[in-house]
């Protein structure tokens, strides 16, 4: 390792003399390099994978400590040298295209650098080690910027020259990207005034009181394409084939739209290795706040995945909405006060109303063609969350509706087979029937919007995606049912044993289709959204329960990324309680990956008595919880008004402590 720090300063010299000539050299005292210790890596990554590093401005030295995307030339020189340690090899977009073909096969750990924005630091500092090192690179230029720099003091910096950016592409190093034409910013998103991407967000236009249409988004991305190729191919002298979506923000359709324009590669901000099997959506490793080696060696080590561990808040919105606009802005900034100072990983927020508290939704919280708006101010609180660093997955029942037509509705509904009869269910849910196609198109409609018009993390659907052994016995689930039982409309109970344990199948999987159609159109629109499934705990505690619930823990782990464990012990009316919370940790460890993808949500309130439990107690159980081993945990509900739990007591158990990678 000595012998690769002395030529890290050998290395940083020569650059200091090319692009830095009349520079003081002294910029780099400051203190001797800290060594790490070598790490050897015996495995590779995945066959036919690489990984893509991104950058932004790489200067000499950082001055500006809020400026968390720069990283100091000397960070960047060691990070490139512990890369060459551990036997990688730097490969172009031209190696992963001629490996996608089968003209050539990847080298084993591969790694592509990658740069956005076109700051002059590239030219000045990066570029002198790219054709040192003979490591190839894509530079991202976003066009509008080089002779209109933004007024966003966030960017005040020197961009690179269209003869700079000819000159990049001619050395045979660097491919240059379009960063967009001018789609690198903000733009309005609902009615209260939030920003958000401009690439993947339909703009709001307050003098029409109107969202963007469909055809008028796909125009506005095609006209920047459009005109991003223009002037990179009038000003660089090449046609770029390559876009780096700006923020890393893209959807299917915009996708769509860049390939009708001409780019076959584009790259995202998703975590994750590329594969050589797609191209449209490849994921990258942001390098942020100037790491040290150790922990540059840290990340390298778990591939630069961050590991989660999710401290949930499961808070409602009905208590927020307010007829009067201006105490329903008071509301809103308190509850996100609240919010920003537990310092959740992550909200999981209700954008449905549920105001008579039945679980039956008649209207919601954003925009959308099936049911009526409440208030559309899920967007706007949503957004506010995650600007402050905290993510927002949108609670939403998978089934429970009640549409304005009530004939319709009670069309559509789960019906059951008892006392000798068949009828509407009769569980406080009133649920469409995940069997009846009509249903499942306005569920879908539904869940189409929300990822349209609003900006959020992940779908978390509500306990409501069941059925008892009772249900369902509606016209288009009989049809299925008889097939089963023989051609004979009886009640559950008298099948035999095995057709019960089909029908149950059945059942369990129309509601895991219903919500693979959810996910289906919720990742056109949101292609970065992870699904989570509520769960009753006897589903986990007792797999013979899927009878009475039609829910399954192992199949939920293999169809969504998280399942949400109601660890509700007054619900469940548990004496023992601590030995009962201990058993459902216990039990979730006994699957593959269990723990990492179950979040145990404990309860805050009793509704039993009708009253909100201690938060002592409440504190008492995460910590049970996350002492028994669960990486997740959580609680419901939360009142930002009454400080209940009191956020005091609570906030040591359910902050965040993020950090780019686990300490051990």
């Amino acid at each position: 390792m000595k012998y690769i720090f002395r030529k890290i300063t050998l290395i940083l010299s020569f650059i200091i003399c090319l692009s830095a000539a009349g520079q003081n050299l002294s910029m780099f005292s400051g203190g001797d390099f800290k060594s790490s210790r070598p790490l050897d890596f015996s495995k590779g990554f995945p066959e036919n994978s690489f990984l893509v590093l991104c950058y932004h401005d790489v200067v000499a030295r950082i001055t500006d400590d809020k400026d968390a995307y720069a990283v100091e030339l000397q960070s960047f020189v060691q990070q490139i040298e512990f890369l060459k340690s551990q036997n990688c090899s730097f490969i172009g977009v031209d190696d992963i295209l001629k490996a996608r073909s089968g003209e050539k096969k990847l080298p084993e750990k591969a790694i592509l650098l990658t740069f956005d924005d076109a700051y002059d630091s590239f030219y000045k500092n990066v570029f002198p080690l790219l054709k040192l090192y003979k490591c190839p690179a894509v530079i991202a230029v976003v066009t509008e910027w080089i002779d209109n720099p933004p007024a966003d003091p966030e960017y005040q910096k020197k961009f690179m020259t269209w003869a700079q950016l000819r000159e990049v592409d001619s050395s045979g190093l660097v491919k240059v990207a379009s960063h967009s034409g001018n789609l690198h910013h903000g733009v309005l998103m609902n009615p209260l005034g939030s920003m958000a991407s401009a690439i993947q967000t339909r703009i709001y236009d307050p003098a029409r009181k109107k969202y963007e249409t469909s055809s008028e988004y796909e125009k506005r991305l095609s006209d920047d394409f459009a005109k991003s190729i223009s002037l990179i191919r009038d000003k660089a002298g090449m046609t770029p084939e390559i876009m780096v979506w700006p923020y890393g923000r893209y959807n299917s359709a915009s996708i769509e739209e860049a390939k009708k324009a001409g780019f076959k590669v584009m790259f995202t901000l998703d975590d994750g290795f590329g594969n050589t099997d797609r191209i449209d959506a490849i994921p990258r490793f942001m390098i942020m706040n100037n790491p040290s080696i150790e922990n540059f060696a840290a990340m390298f080590k778990k591939s630069f995945i961050r590991l989660e561990r999710l401290r949930i808040v499961h808070a409602d919105l009905d208590s927020i909405y307010d007829p009067d606009p201006v105490r329903q802005n008071r509301n809103i900034d308190e509850f996100i006060e609240r919010i920003y100072r537990l310092k959740p990983s992550a909200v999981y927020l209700q954008a449905f109303c549920d105001d008579k508290g039945d679980g039956n939704v008649s209207s919601v919280y954003f925009n959308n063609r099936v049911l009526p708006v409440k208030a559309d101010i899920f967007s706007r609180i949503a957004r506010s969350i995650f600007i402050r660093g905290i993510g927002v997955y949108a609670w939403m029942p998978a089934m429970t509706y009640v549409l304005p037509d009530e004939k319709e509705t009670g069309k559509l509904r789960i019906r059951e087979f008892r006392d000798g009869k068949i009828q509407l269910s009769t569980s406080w849910y009133q649920r469409l029937s995940p069997f009846n196609e009509e249903a499942c198109s306005k569920i879908e409609m539904i869940f189409e919007d929300l990822a349209t018009y609003c900006d959020f993390d992940g779908v978390i659907f509500q306990d409501d995606a069941y059925m008892t052994d009772y249900e369902d016995f509606s016209p288009e689930a009989l049809k299925e049912y008889v097939k089963i039982s023989g051609g004979d409309i009886i009640p559950f109970e008298k099948l035999s044993a095995e057709q019960k344990d089909k029908w149950t199948d059945a059942k369990t999987e129309q509601i895991m289709s219903l919500t693979d159609r959810i996910r289906k159109k919720v990742l056109y629109w949101r292609p970065e959204i992870r699904f989570a499934r509520t769960l009753y705990a006897p589903v986990l505690l007792n797999p013979n329960s899927e009878e009475w619930y039609c829910q399954s823990y192992e199949k939920t782990l293999q169809r969504y990324d998280y399942a949400v464990i109601m660890a509700y012990p007054r619900m469940e009316d548990i004496f023992w309680e601590t030995r009962w919370l201990k058993s459902l940790v216990k039990k979730a460890s006994e699957y593959p990956d269990g723990l990492n993808r179950t979040v145990f949500k404990t309860q805050a309130f009793n509704w039993k008595d009708d009253e909100w439990i201690d938060s002592g107690t409440v504190n008492k159980w995460l910590r049970i919880l996350a002492a028994a081993g669960a990486h997740n945990i959580g609680y419901y509900p939360d009142d930002y008004i009454g400080n209940r739990p009191d956020c005091k007591i609570i906030s040591d158990m359910i902050s965040s402590k993020s950090f780019p990678f686990d300490k051990k």
